[in-house]
């Protein structure tokens, strides 16, 4: 069994995300683009992801060409969508990443082995993935009632949070005002 290819291996966590594929060549304002692979965000998502491989016929040139070309569609179009390039291969440097970073944000994955380091490489790119919690006890979100210490202040502010955030705020720098000035007035009197 053979490995897939580096852009492959990242389509295929970008798929697993959520994005959808653009079937080849990328079309943006009525010019083609022949880029090793093309994907939007869905949802949440807005950005325009273009698999560069610098290790194909072409290379740096091409890559470069090719992503600042949709850049300038894009900008022609005046779309919202950020342009994130993912490079495959060599990792560039020198005018080339510098001419890549004038026009959107790089992620260079180079060979992309390892799927566990792939991921963290695009992690920009992918939802974000919460821990388990330990145990129910622990997780708020699954607790019909919290167990709160005996302290009248935490009651109210849980009662609170019933009304929102900044009644939750509002309370709490109350609560500290107090206990600043009666500090204050603590050290006025012993002075």
């Amino acid at each position: 069994m053979t490995a897939a290819m580096p852009a492959e291996r990242v389509a295929d966590v970008l798929v697993s995300a959520g994005y959808r594929r653009i079937d080849p060549p990328l079309r943006v304002a009525g010019l083609e683009f022949d880029v090793a692979g093309a994907f939007v965000g869905v949802g949440r998502s807005a950005d325009l992801v273009v698999i560069g491989d610098m290790a194909t016929d072409g290379g740096e040139r091409k890559v470069v060409q090719q992503i600042e070309g949709i850049a300038r569609a894009l900008d022609v179009m005046r779309s919202q969508r950020p342009l994130t390039t993912v490079v495959v291969g060599p990792r560039p440097v020198g005018k080339t990443l510098e001419a890549l970073s004038q026009v959107g944000r790089i992620l260079p994955v180079e060979e992309a082995l390892d799927p566990a380091e792939l991921r963290d490489q695009l992690a920009v790119l992918l939802p974000l993935e919460l821990p388990a919690a330990l145990s129910a006890e622990s997780d708020l979100a699954t607790s019909e009632t919290i167990s709160l210490p005996e302290e009248p202040l935490a009651k109210q502010l849980v009662d609170a949070s019933d009304l929102g955030e900044a009644a939750v705020r509002d309370l709490f720098h109350a609560a500290l005002n107090s206990v600043l000035e009666e500090h204050d007035d603590r050290g006025e009197a012993e002075a």
